[in-house]
């Protein structure tokens, strides 16, 4: 079998013609992948951070629920609404679990939109970090730390509706994916 290198992964052609998957260090939405380095300014006024740059690894210790919301888009900015008693709901109950949403660069101007509907951190994107790349990620994905800043799961919600988070079943997934984390 002939290796094939594709970005940092290695795969192998398997019976059949398919590729599989062997050494290599996992792509940044793959489970077990560490969460990257990013400097981002906190824009959330409500957020001890407020006006603070600072990186992912300020939520080690705890589970990280990471969605990446757009401030221009109406859905991420419902989401966080919903999201926001949602996470004090987890932290009641006594998860390990804190929340925090990145803004796109291009989101800069409707930082706004979203301040009003949550009051946990918001992270704003930029040029040198370029966190949504570095991420490869898209609006309205979703990235589960576990307390070391490890990677246990990533929701990729490109066409999917991001309103099923908020449904009963919906719910019991992302508690039952905080608490196999380390919640």
């Amino acid at each position: 079998m002939l290796p094939l290198q594709l970005g940092r992964r290695e795969f192998v052609l398997a019976g059949g013609g398919a590729l599989t998957a062997c050494a290599g260090e996992p792509e940044p939405n793959e489970p077990g992948a560490v969460a990257p380095a990013l400097e981002l300014e906190d824009f959330q006024p409500e957020s001890p951070r407020f006006g603070e740059t600072y990186g992912l690894e300020e939520f080690r210790g705890s589970v990280l629920f990471l969605p990446l919301y757009a401030g221009w888009c109406t859905t991420c900015v419902a989401c966080a609404y919903f999201l926001n008693p949602l996470y004090k709901e987890w932290q009641a109950e006594g998860l390990n679990v804190r929340v925090a949403a990145i803004n796109p660069i291009n989101g800069k101007t409707n930082q706004k939109a979203l301040v009003e509907v949550c009051d946990f951190p918001l992270l704003q994107d930029n040029e040198q970090s370029n966190a949504w790349e570095t991420l490869r990620g898209t609006k309205d994905d979703l990235y589960i730390y576990t307390p070391e800043g490890v990677l246990s799961s990533f929701t990729d919600y490109t066409g999917a509706s991001q309103s099923a988070m908020f449904s009963d079943a919906g719910k019991a997934k992302f508690r039952a994916a905080i608490v196999e984390a380390g919640g």
